[in-house]
């Protein structure tokens, strides 16, 4: 059946009005000889017709026992060139040549009234002008008229590409994975060869060429392929020689791989490692008759071959690198012992224990004759330390009375250059000891220094044997490093010993000196109540005596005395105040911001009960301390915000939290007089104050009670101002 058949166009009929390519089709299509005019379709039919034309997933629907194909737009893309010829025609003859003959069972349980769903189901088409190897996920339902089965709905999903990436990223993956091992130039090969025979849809065929040493192609493995069509692969073409690139090519079709047709052409894939040119072989795959060589197709094999040629690749710098392995096995035991002694510098901080440590450590790397430690003491050079003997009883009894720095040349150069001093053939003038050193053949003198400058000199001389190889000279170089580093620790961990010592007694002279001042600060505060009580008494007494006759001046003197007593009385109250507090435990518990804010506001409410005040609190958090310190720090920062902004007709204070990742910073800021910003930090000094006593009442001694109970609790307080528009006071709370 073909799209010839048309009839006359049905406008007034609702069903074709759905926008898309397939209703206008569906529209103008000549329905008569097999479904019959749409207006005498049944209503399931219609449903289903208008079910499919509104979806965006792909859907068939095959329409009486005749399976009459009818399919929506999303449907298009699977028939390929069989649309638009497919509409209105039978399912078997759109299908017979591929699909068909192995869903005809599917579509006979379905119109006998079986449901059904596969996933990934393999449904080869000819939808491209070659037989196709597709895969779909399948749902079908069979539509009831009058119950009986008028036809079979089918949801479909095309997932050919994902199997398709499935199937190659598995065999990629098991590739990787059998390449892990593989040591030898072959082994990778022969690895790759294994992998490819599970995937003979992809890989139908495989053969694997290695460049030999005289630049010559040799087929080293195949895959797939018979002896007698594997005669003609022995040797590469010609053709091949010729290129670098990557080539497509036909061949003599090959019965070889799953599928019934043969295969025809075959991609060739120059091996080259990643970051060269050199050719290391050439991959020869034969391609899936039943998919196209399309990008996805493409990038498989350029995966495939680029983790050979890796592999292949790192396989010759491994056989390199075992071929060197007599060379390396000096350095080997170089770096163990390098390890071990190493391990040693980290537990050990006596400074001649490790310069014992790395005579032994370099004696069992160099042949050296004598290891000797120098330090240098006023204008001699002295042995601290010795291994070896120096093979001859004049030169030992010139170390052992020390050697004098301005004629040891062998010292002294290392010493001030900071340097290793290299004498590949010793010269026995220039330390002034001739007769004493005929045996010494070659000499290093290394400067071990610390932040401090050149503690020492570590002296290796080598007897009957001139030169320093490199090898040699590394292990100095490294040795001498290693040791200055480990001196230089030593130095610290004893400085740092030192120094937590005088900081442990001047804590507890600190912690004894504050006790002492907090005791007398008390004391000095209880002894100082009781005169002031007494001239507080006998100012009052001296009042009464002197009647109603006192004259004016004398009235003044009186309340001035008075005045000032009752200062002196709050200073002490103060005092006391300060001193419990710093004497006071910190009694850890949750405490509940919120709660000490409105007790504050109470607190401040009866000591400044006239002037208007306009709260803005903010939730505050939950934080651990002393319920009753905290309340002290909370009463006093919100009194101090109504005392300075009493000068304003209404005083504006408000109170916030700010959160930080370790930190809770409380703050209270108002609009009263302010200060300036340069004298912050007196403001937490006992008795100091920024404005008089006459201007704002109290002693200087509440924010310092604050600073004291804040710090007790881990944190710090403080004061900010633009000495204009109030002040923000705070302090922070470690979470």
């Amino acid at each position: 059946m073909t799209s010839d058949h048309r009839a006359a166009p049905l406008p007034g009929d609702p069903l074709f009005l759905q926008p898309g390519e397939m209703a206008a089709r569906m529209r103008d299509f000549d329905w008569t000889s097999t479904l019959g005019p749409p207006s005498t379709w049944s209503a399931a039919l219609r449903t289903y017709v208008h079910l499919m034309l509104v979806s965006k997933q792909p859907m068939y629907l095959a329409w009486s026992h005749e399976l009459i194909a009818l399919y929506n737009d999303a449907y298009r893309p699977i028939l390929g060139t069989k649309h638009p010829d497919a509409l209105g025609a039978r399912t078997a003859d759109i299908f017979g040549q591929d699909g068909y003959p192995g869903l005809k069972p599917v579509f006979d349980a379905a119109l006998s009234g079986e449901s059904a769903a596969f996933e990934n189901l393999l449904v080869p088409l000819i939808r491209a002008g070659y037989m196709e190897e597709c895969y779909f996920d399948v749902s079908w339902t069979p539509v009831y008229v009058d119950h009986h089965v008028g036809g079979v709905f089918f949801s479909v999903a095309e997932t050919t590409e994902r199997v398709l990436a499935a199937r190659r990223t598995r065999t990629l993956a098991t590739l990787t994975d059998a390449l892990l091992g593989a040591r030898h130039p072959h082994s990778p090969t022969q690895a790759a060869l294994r992998v490819a025979e599970d995937n003979v849809q992809d890989l139908p065929f495989v053969l694997l060429y290695l460049t030999d040493g005289q630049g010559e192609e040799r087929l080293i493995g195949s895959v797939g392929l018979g002896e007698e069509d594997l005669t003609a692969w022995r040797n590469p073409p010609s053709a091949w020689l010729r290129t670098r690139e990557p080539s497509v090519l036909s061949t003599l079709p090959l019965a070889v791989g799953p599928w019934p047709e043969p295969v025809t052409t075959l991609a060739v894939v120059p091996l080259t490692a990643p970051g060269e040119e050199r050719l290391l072989g050439r991959l020869v795959v034969g391609l899936n008759p039943r998919k196209h060589l399309d990008e996805p197709y493409r990038d498989f094999l350029r995966l495939f071959s680029g983790q050979l040629a890796t592999a292949v690749r790192n396989a010759e710098l491994t056989e390199e690198l075992q071929q060197r392995n007599t060379e390396l096995d000096a350095r080997n035991r170089a770096l163990s012992a390098f390890e071990e002694w190493t391990h040693d510098l980290t537990l050990d901080h006596d400074v001649y224990t490790l310069v014992e440590r790395a005579q032994h450590l370099v004696r069992g790397l160099i042949p050296l004759g004598v290891s000797v430690y120098y330090e240098l003491e006023g204008e001699r050079w002295l042995v601290k330390r010795r291994l070896g003997e120096y093979g001859n009883a004049d030169l030992e009894r010139a170390h052992v009375a020390g050697l004098p720095y301005a004629t040891t040349g062998t010292l002294q150069t290392p010493y001030e250059t900071g340097e290793t001093h290299y004498q590949a053939v010793y010269d026995t003038a220039v330390d002034g000891l001739d007769a004493h050193t005929s045996h010494v053949t070659a000499t290093a003198m290394v400067p071990l220094k610390t932040t401090r400058g050149v503690r020492g000199v570590l002296g290796l001389a080598m007897f009957g044997r001139a030169g320093w190889s490199d090898a040699e000279r590394t292990i100095v170089e490294t040795v001498g490093r290693s040791l200055s580093l480990a001196l230089d620790r030593a130095e610290q961990v004893t400085d740092l010993a030192r120094e937590r010592e005088r900081l442990a007694a001047r804590t507890v002279e600190l912690a004894s000196a504050n006790e002492e001042l907090e005791a007398f600060a008390y004391s000095v505060s209880h002894d100082l109540r009781t005169p002031v009580r007494h001239i507080l008494g006998f100012n009052q007494l001296f009042r009464k005596s002197l009647g109603a006759e006192v004259d004016v001046k004398a009235a003044r003197y009186l309340e001035v005395v008075e005045q000032a007593a009752v200062r002196m009385d709050t200073l002490i109250d103060g005092m006391l105040l300060l001193s419990r507090s710093g004497r006071q435990e910190v009694h850890v518990q949750p405490v509940d911001l919120n709660v000490l804010v409105v007790q504050a506001r109470r607190d401040a409410g009866a000591e400044f009960g006239s002037h208007p005040v306009h709260w803005q609190i903010s939730e505050l958090p939950r934080v651990m301390g002393d319920h009753q310190l905290l309340q002290q720090v909370m009463t006093n920062l919100l009194s101090n915000a109504v005392k300075y902004s009493t000068k304003r007709e209404q005083s504006e204070v408000s109170v916030w939290c700010e959160e930080s990742g370790s930190a809770w910073t409380i703050r209270v800021r108002d609009n009263g007089v302010g200060f300036n910003l340069e004298y912050a930090q007196k403001l937490f000094g006992i008795f100091q104050r920024l404005h008089t006593e006459k201007d704002f009442k109290g002693t200087g001694v509440g924010l310092a009670t604050m600073r004291r109970i804040v710090q007790k609790h881990g944190g710090q307080v403080f004061a900010e101002s633009d000495g204009l528009t109030g002040a923000t006071f705070g302090f922070t709370l470690p979470k």
